[in-house]
């Protein structure tokens, strides 16, 4: 296969904050959101795609719909997972990482490299289309990355938003991304 297309999927809304819980389910709107993404376009037939999702509860029960849908198995790969915060003190994961969204990325925390490294490691392993659901600041560190941002957060994708990137013979070749308006852009 020369082209891969994967679509990464912001979970839907979580049940509790990220500031207040470690690995929060979805919400009742969040579960809504989820189901609704069966509706959704670009997601009427994934029956060549491998699912992928980060650990966390709420990436799994946004990935569930759509597996039961196409019979899939959901692959977990914490190469996905949100940013590392664990050693963050609840109270405090706000302030955190709205220092870190203002950081040029060239000094940014060093598990914090590692977690971005880890991700652009991942993708070009991928061999096959997928579908990987995913967070807020993955999305981000994906969209800084291919638009060379200076800072990881770029833009607010919402809930159930979806990046999607297409790699040819293993370079990323274009990318688009759903938020207030799509967006489509050639590398």
């Amino acid at each position: 296969m020369s082209e891969i297309k994967l679509i990464f999927v912001r979970h839907g809304e979580a049940a509790s904050a990220w500031q207040r819980h470690e690995n929060p389910g979805l919400s009742e709107a969040g579960l809504l959101q989820a189901k609704k993404l069966i509706e959704h376009e670009k997601f009427l037939e994934l029956k060549d795609f491998t699912f992928i999702s980060s650990p966390k509860s709420r990436a799994i029960e946004t990935a569930q719909p759509l597996a039961n849908k196409f019979n899939k198995e959901i692959l977990i790969d914490d190469a996905f997972i949100e940013i590392p915060s664990h050693d963050i003190p609840f109270d405090k994961k706000k302030i955190w990482l709205e220092d870190i969204i203002k950081m040029d990325k060239n000094k940014l925390p060093k598990n914090i490299k590692s977690w971005r490294e880890k991700i652009f490691v991942k993708l070009k392993d991928i061999k096959n289309h997928s579908i990987i659901f995913t967070h807020f600041m993955v999305l981000n560190s994906l969209i800084s990355e291919l638009t060379a941002s200076k800072s990881i957060f770029c833009f607010y994708p919402d809930y159930t938003s979806i990046v999607e990137i297409n790699i040819e013979r293993g370079v990323i070749k274009s990318f688009s991304k759903e938020n207030d308006k799509k967006t489509y852009i050639n590398l």
